[in-house]
């Protein structure tokens, strides 16, 4: 497998000495805090990885991997895979899917099984949805609808798709056999279509709420900073909570982690960022022993909400060993890292 992880392995200890020590929340210790904090990097590590590539991909039109506007596909060039280190037996895709105003429609070509060509469709969890393609259900022509949509199925959709989270992620890779079969290989990639539903009726398009899109912390930075916890809370605004997950978003919440609330950690009591931070440390060891554990062996990390159910540990860890990954393989790029 050969994907850009999201960060290097790491073992930090850092024991608690705070212990029943409060953390100016009523009710809550600093034990309690920190193992709450654990849970919620292990629930959104995913979410933030996911929109961390979505963002360098859509959404800063500035930014130097910036490729297209949401529900729009398109090629990620060979330099950034041979980069990250891809199969260069594959073309890459990429596209952001926003689907808070409306579906959006994918048009996938038959492809004959001689040649692998597969788009993957991904939520904000980076749940699999769907695989699309010779190694998936067939062409066809797909609509893809968020959790609040409630309108008709249209005439000339092959089957439709619900996502849990309001974001999502579609993936592609095309198969090509040498360097001379590159043009064709190309020819099938340029086949694939994404577009929202309002263009394929040929309609007005309604026009979704306006969102200033945070920007990530960079990703070297990411994953030992609390500014974490403040964009993982700025993401649960697109992921309405699932039944199995209560739980978890309500002790988030008691720490004041809530859906498009900011979370300014920096005026927190200084017990509660102890307690967040070492959580964080803790979840990320366990991320670590997982990886160990697991070596090139990736049954059980990657998958829907049917298989992975609420095994945020294994969730996590698929995100980090491979995110995007088309099973054990490859997958698009993320935006390079700076060491």
């Amino acid at each position: 497998m050969a994907l850009a992880a999201f960060l290097p392995g790491c073992s930090v200890t850092s024991p608690d000495a705070a212990g029943a020590q409060s953390v100016g929340i009523e009710g809550i210790t600093g034990q309690q805090a920190r193992s709450i904090a654990r849970e919620a990097y292990l629930y959104g590590a995913p979410m933030v990885a996911s929109y961390q590539a979505m963002y360098a991909y859509s959404l800063d039109k500035t930014g130097a991997h910036y490729k297209g506007p949401p529900n729009t596909i398109n090629p990620v060039g060979t330099a950034a895979a041979a980069a990250a280190n891809l199969d260069p037996g594959y073309l890459y895709s990429y596209a952001a899917l926003d689907l808070r105003a409306e579906p959006v429609v994918i048009t996938v070509p038959r492809i004959g099984k001689r040649r692998e060509a597969s788009l993957q469709l991904m939520d904000l969890y980076t749940y699999r949805l769907a695989r699309f393609g010779s190694s998936g259900i067939g062409g066809g022509t797909f609509l893809i609808a968020g959790p609040s949509w409630k309108g008709k199925t249209p005439a000339g959709i092959t089957k439709v798709f619900r996502s849990e989270t309001e974001l999502a992620t579609l993936v592609g890779r095309t198969q090509r056999f040498s360097p001379a079969d590159q043009e064709n290989a190309r020819r099938i990639q340029m086949r694939y279509k994404v577009q929202p539903l309002s263009a394929f009726q040929k309609r007005a398009a309604p026009a979704p709420a306006p969102v200033d899109w945070a920007a990530p912390v960079p990703r070297a930075q990411m994953y030992a900073s609390l500014a974490f916890y403040d964009e993982l809370a700025f993401l649960l605004q697109f992921a309405p909570a699932h039944a199995s997950d209560k739980g978890v978003r309500e002790r988030m919440a008691s720490l004041g982690m809530r859906p498009g609330e900011p979370f300014e950690t920096a005026t927190l009591n200084p017990a509660l960022r102890r307690a967040l931070q070492e959580g964080m440390h803790d979840a990320q060891n366990d991320i670590d022993k997982n990886r160990a554990a697991k070596g090139t062996d990736t049954d059980g990390l990657f998958g829907g909400r049917d298989a992975l159910k609420n095994d945020y540990l294994s969730r996590a860890t698929g995100a980090q060993m491979g995110l995007f990954a088309f099973g054990g393989s490859s997958a698009p790029p993320a935006p390079a890292r700076k060491k």
